[in-house]
């Protein structure tokens, strides 16, 4: 009895791609079969190719082609030559599918290539469930004995083979960068709200807290995954979490980030911004400001000591430190610090001098008295300065740390001039006065209203514990998904704000003691990322700068500490490379920019390439999947999100036709106007 899987047999072996010619029954694109009707002569459907011992070399059908042949009849004298179609199907193999007596495995390698003549089988249910069904599992956690480590994801169905399911590796998708990409209306959006809805679906009875951040710049996944009765009306300028106004502090910025949004020069102005903001970040928690400030003194201190130690001690300069010092001792009781005063308190008049040759250049007749009080002043600063911090469990303030500065802080003058000394001050004035405008007109610009509303009743952001904890990060209440409804800022505050969220998970995740950081993994979702993930350019924005190497970072080092992401774009060409190359699955829908496939061609497997050339006709929600998380790659039709996103794209016609109400500019300007503005 013939097999009814038979198809064809191989007339021709090119490395790993394999020429098959058709039977000539075999003409339709369907064949019935024991197992039903199946897809048999068509691109993207599956062939089988035994090789003996049980082993399977599966293939896909790549191409199609019909060449005329002759065909010589036997007879005594005269020969009649006919002329038949010679139909051959190209297929590229994808790797063995072998049967150890209790499954059925797929291994992307092929041991032993299948030869002439070998018969051509459409691929039966059990041999495309073990490609299809049963993904790579990976990532098994040390110590872990059980099976139910990892969990099959479903996607959708493989174009070609409708009957059959294409599921992905839980733990490799959402362990390393995932990349979607396509053009708009392709089903990006569609896809990654599928993915996230059913990976936490598969979490069901397990603790509630926050494992996907979702930076939404077009404000459209709100839709798929909040309630209506969550949602607020959106105000420009806001940055919304989960449907509720949140923000992003100002005093999360650290020192590059400070001097990037102040635009200060980098020889005279980055120094003095960064030590004012280590400065302001500490007025709010005691012992860390105090230290500060006596570490500041002790400085000028030794500033001091080395004006003693000068050719020509000038008993003014040492005044001058002196009040300096004076003012970073503050109300801290420093008994060593009366006896320094009444030492320099015979040189004081200097302070007063004016011209030149008033300044008395002798050395101070005391000195000796004065250098004994340096050397105690020096002992108990450094004694006091110890104490503060044991006492702060060392949690020393720098530009960098996330601790709070009150908005008044950032129109105070003093502070920018307690960075600096005396005789530096009068010589920058200039460069500090630009960058005290700056400072006064970047809090004025509403634009930045959602970094500088943390003082704000309903907003109230005290330290980096409550904005954690707005996400519901250290509840066991808190939601799976959260939404960060960028939307309503302008271009140029974006990058910021990413950046910073980005920066902040991700030291948060560096905080976590090595042997833990595995636990409570982290996906960032970068939702079109090519808005502050682009590549280098010489005329870039600082804010773009900080926001690609924010993720740039994360792509390269977030695996180790337990933080992912997943790049969706409609222009692959314009995501930083850094980033690109990181990914170790891409989900491509349909793609029409010659550059931007060029660009993904380059950084795809080999044995993808060729499947890629359908790029430009895939239909909507229907994309090419490839990488870590499959067996081979794979044209997939995937489901759609319930619910789903607002993304959908107007109807003209309709719309058009069938609208009676007129366009809500009520809801886009809320300034009072006459009942009919028309009328003078």
């Amino acid at each position: 009895m013939i097999n009814p899987r038979i198809i064809g047999h191989i007339v021709a072996v090119q490395g790993f791609r394999v020429k098959v010619e058709l039977l000539q029954e075999a003409r339709s694109a369907s064949r019935a079969t024991l197992d039903g009707v199946r897809t048999s002569v068509a691109i993207n459907s599956y062939l089988s190719f035994s090789i003996g011992a049980g082993d399977v070399v599966i293939g896909i059908i790549t191409d199609l082609e019909a060449r005329e042949s002759f065909d010589p009849a036997s007879g005594d004298e005269l020969t009649l030559e006919l002329v038949k179609p010679r139909r051959v199907a190209h297929v590229q193999l994808l790797g063995s599918v072998r049967y150890d007596g209790e499954e059925t495995t797929f291994d992307p390698g092929i041991t032993v290539l299948p030869t002439l003549d070998t018969a051509a089988e459409i691929g039966s249910p059990q041999i495309l469930r073990a490609v299809f069904e049963n993904p790579p599992r990976r990532n098994k956690p040390e110590g872990y004995d059980k099976k139910d480590f990892d969990f099959d994801l479903p996607l959708g169905s493989p174009t070609g083979d409708r009957e059959s399911v294409v599921k992905a590796s839980y733990n490799d998708l959402f362990s390393r960068p995932l990349a979607v990409v396509g053009n708009t209306g392709s089903g990006k959006s569609y896809t990654v709200s599928s993915l996230i809805q059913k990976a936490m679906k598969a979490l069901v009875g397990s603790m509630q807290e926050p494992h996907v951040f979702l930076l939404d710049i077009n404000g459209e996944y709100s839709g798929a995954f909040l309630d209506k009765s969550a949602m607020t009306e959106r105000k420009p300028d806001h940055i919304y979490l989960d449907g509720k106004e949140f923000g992003i502090p100002i005093w999360f910025f650290n020192a590059v980030e400070i001097c990037a949004w102040l635009s200060a020069s980098e020889q005279t102005q980055e120094p003095v911004l960064k030590d004012w903001w280590a400065l302001a970040k500490g007025g709010m928690q005691a012992q860390d400001a105090v230290a500060e400030s006596l570490t500041y003194a002790l400085l000028k201190l030794q500033e001091l000591h080395e004006a003693l130690d000068g050719s020509k001690p000038k008993k003014k300069l040492c005044c001058q430190i002196f009040q300096i010092l004076k003012t970073y001792v503050g109300t801290v009781k420093i008994a060593t610090l009366g006896e320094l005063e009444k030492a320099l308190q015979p040189h004081m008049g200097q302070l007063t001098a004016v011209l030149q040759k008033d300044i008395d250049w002798s050395p101070p007749s005391n000195e000796v008295d004065i250098r004994k009080a340096v050397l105690s002043l020096k002992t108990e600063l450094t004694a006091a300065v110890s104490k503060l911090l044991e006492e702060a469990k060392g949690g020393a303030t720098t530009a960098d740390s996330p601790l709070p500065v009150a908005l008044k802080h950032l129109v105070d003058p003093a502070l920018a001039n307690r960075t600096v000394s005396a005789e530096d001050a009068a010589r920058i004035e200039s460069h500090l006065t630009t960058l005290k405008l700056r400072l006064k007109t970047r809090r004025d610009d509403q634009r930045w209203h959602a970094f500088l509303n943390y003082e704000r009743k309903g907003t109230e952001i005290a330290s980096l514990r409550d904005w954690l904890y707005r996400f519901g990060i250290g509840d066991k209440k808190g939601p799976l998904v959260s939404v960060i409804d960028l939307s309503m800022l302008s271009h140029d505050v974006l990058p910021y704000a990413t950046s910073v969220i980005g920066r902040i998970l991700l030291e948060a995740r560096e905080q976590l003691p090595s042997d833990q950081r595995y636990r409570h993994p982290w996906l960032l979702v970068l939702e079109e990322a090519h808005n502050y993930a682009r590549p280098p350019r010489s005329d870039e924005d600082r804010g773009q700068t900080l926001s690609r190497l924010a993720f740039e970072r994360i792509a390269k080092e977030g695996r180790k500490f337990g933080l992912s992401l997943i790049i969706a774009s409609q222009r692959p060409s314009e995501i930083s490379q850094t980033i690109i190359s990181q990914c170790a699955n891409f989900i491509s829908h349909r793609l029409q920019n010659p550059d931007d496939i060029d660009h993904f061609r380059r950084i795809i497997p080999m044995q993808a390439r060729r499947l890629l050339d359908q790029v430009t006709i895939l239909s909507s929600g229907e994309a090419i999947v490839f990488g870590s998380a499959f067996h081979i790659p794979t044209r997939v039709q995937f489901d759609p999100p319930k619910p789903p996103p607002w993304s959908q794209t107007a109807a003209p016609y309709h719309s058009w036709r069938t609208e009676t109400a007129p366009f809500p500019i009520d809801q886009l300007i809320r300034t009072k106007v006459p009942s009919n503005p028309r009328k003078p």
